[in-house]
């Protein structure tokens, strides 16, 4: 009986009691009953049979599961709370409450709470046998310590519900599951994207107006050899749920991969401003500004040559942090401050840009699974990997400069400071990667001590063979996956216009514009290259 498979599961999972988080307010795992968003604000179209449920509860579960869809995952508790409230007795409501907890591709889950969601169902063996198999595919979501063989165990369990009741929901779902077993290590996930883009387009088809399927078809196709398919998918998907913040942002995915620039920056502007609207609507913390949005403002608007919306960009989170923000957006806004120098050249404002960090951190959220892609102990002890990432990028940030204003001596203290940095990291690493990804982490650290000697030395020959070795063993840790940042190819070619090769320079940044079309940096480098 599934009660009883559901009791013998959490307490093998769980030592002592299990906790039961009151239907309150969601923050770190809770959650909060009242539907807050206007009944007009759009979040898309679905059918997800349930049955059990008032109708008032139906509606906010539906809702909830629009959310869900758009990684909004605030509302997506507030909604299924809000299904709670309205009928304690509906069981998939409790369901849905513990999957808003799990970020399937953004390995974070509050595994404690999304546990403690299903130990309340009040009568799990009689939900329908579709409902159990939603129920026990979460199950195996929540059942073990590491996100790699979690997201594995789900898939396969989607997979086979998919099977057994091939409707849009558990396609949409199958799809994402599929999308987050990708691994940075992975050699050719390709037919594993094409597969989940298939089963989003086989639902948009039906349903042009559900959510999950425009935005894992941007997540399937989010390549720079697939990006061309998405584009479709991409324009639709704002439009279908503007009131998601992250649904106005994910077409900026696309649009870049495709140097549409103003068409993203337009999608991030819009998707930063509607979050802000939402924090305080809900009276949420700063932290829940889209400041992955703000940053690639910062980026994007440098490629149509607009500084001064950059500069304000970047002072928009560097206020927000000066008001306080939690160590994991401090870490972004420390690599944005090493990517802004990198634009500008500006590596001896480095202090300066860092300064904001002066001002105290706020708490993270609750820990997380043991292996989630933040996973942290408590948020005042200074070994927590959270901080300890911080730490790290803050040094990477000074080690870029100390590189690029040709200080050796500076260099090497650095690189002690982070050599004891990755040696604090190395548990947290081994409990997120696989022996592959870590190995693979440990072999880029080396190269990246080689590449940061070399530009110290203002040895362009030595630093043009490591950033090769870097493209050829490592794209993805190259940076060529990310269009709006730094990419080495670049680098590379601006090494050679250096070492007076602007033949070879010319086909590195070619290369660079085949993947990545209307990059400023390539364009520029690239013509002064055919004038030499």
């Amino acid at each position: 009986m599934l009660a009883r498979s559901l009791c013998v599961l959490f307490v093998a999972c769980s030592s002592g009691s299990t906790p039961t988080p009151p239907a309150t307010r969601h923050d770190a795992g809770k959650i909060k009953p009242e539907k807050s968003s206007k009944p007009e604000d759009a979040l898309g179209a679905l059918d997800f049979q349930v049955s059990e449920g008032n109708p008032d509860a139906r509606a906010h579960f539906s809702r909830g599961l629009l959310a869900l869809h758009s990684f909004w995952y605030d509302e997506a508790s507030r909604e299924f709370g809000a299904a709670i409230a309205a009928d304690p007795k509906m069981n998939m409501a409790y369901w849905g409450a513990a999957m808003s907890l799990c970020k399937l591709l953004w390995g974070e889950d509050d595994v404690a709470s999304a546990r403690a969601f299903l130990a309340r169902m009040p009568d799990p063996d009689h939900v329908s046998p579709r409902e159990q198999a939603w129920i026990l595919a979460l199950v195996e979501l929540l059942t073990d310590e590491d996100v790699r063989t979690s997201r594995k165990k789900f898939a396969a369990a989607m997979e086979q519900l998919n099977q057994a009741y091939p409707d849009d929901e558990s396609a949409t779902f199958l799809a994402i599951a599929l999308l987050s077993t990708i691994r940075p290590e992975d050699p050719s996930p390709t037919t594993t994207r094409n597969r989940a883009g298939a089963l989003a387009a086989g639902v948009f088809k039906h349903n042009p107006k559900h959510p999950g399927a425009a935005h894992y078809l941007i997540h399937a196709y989010d390549t720079p050899e697939l990006a061309s398919l998405a584009l479709p998918y991409a324009i639709a998907y704002a439009k279908i749920a503007p009131a998601a913040f992250h649904a106005l942002h994910m077409p900026a995915h696309i649009f870049v991969r495709l140097g549409m620039w103003r068409e993203a920056i337009a999608s991030c502007q819009a998707a930063w401003d509607a979050s802000v609207a939402a924090a305080k609507r809900e009276h949420l913390s700063a932290d829940h500004g889209d400041f992955h949005s703000l940053s690639w403002l910062v980026e994007m608007n440098f490629e149509l040559g607009q500084r001064a919306a950059s500069d304000a960009a970047l002072a928009t989170f560097a206020n927000a942090v000066r008001g306080g923000l939690s160590h994991s957006s401090r870490v972004l806004f420390a690599n944005e401050v090493t990517s802004y120098a990198m634009r500008t050249g500006e590596w001896q404002r480095m202090d300066e840009l860092l300064s904001p960090l002066d001002a105290p951190a706020t708490e993270d959220p609750a820990p997380a699974r043991a292996g989630s892609g933040m996973a942290h102990c408590a948020p005042a002890d200074p070994s927590s990997p959270v901080i300890v990432l911080e730490h790290q990028a803050i040094i990477h940030a000074h080690l870029w400069a100390a590189a690029m204003l040709h200080q050796p001596a500076g260099v090497e203290k650095l690189l002690g400071e982070l050599d004891k940095v990755d040696a604090t990291l190395h548990a947290f690493l081994v409990s997120t990667q696989s022996a592959k990804g870590v190995a693979k982490i440990v072999h880029a650290n080396a190269r990246l001590r080689t590449a940061m000697r070399a530009r110290a030395k203002g040895d362009d020959r030595a630093l043009l063979a490591v950033l090769r070795q870097s493209v050829e063993e490592d794209v993805e840790s190259a940076g060529e996956s990310n269009p709006t940042g730094f990419i080495v190819n670049e680098e590379i070619a601006d090494a050679l216009m250096r070492t007076k090769q602007p033949a070879l320079a010319a086909a590195a940044y070619a290369l660079v514009l085949a993947k990545h079309p209307g990059r400023a940096r390539a364009m520029l480098g690239a013509q002064r290259a055919a004038t030499k």
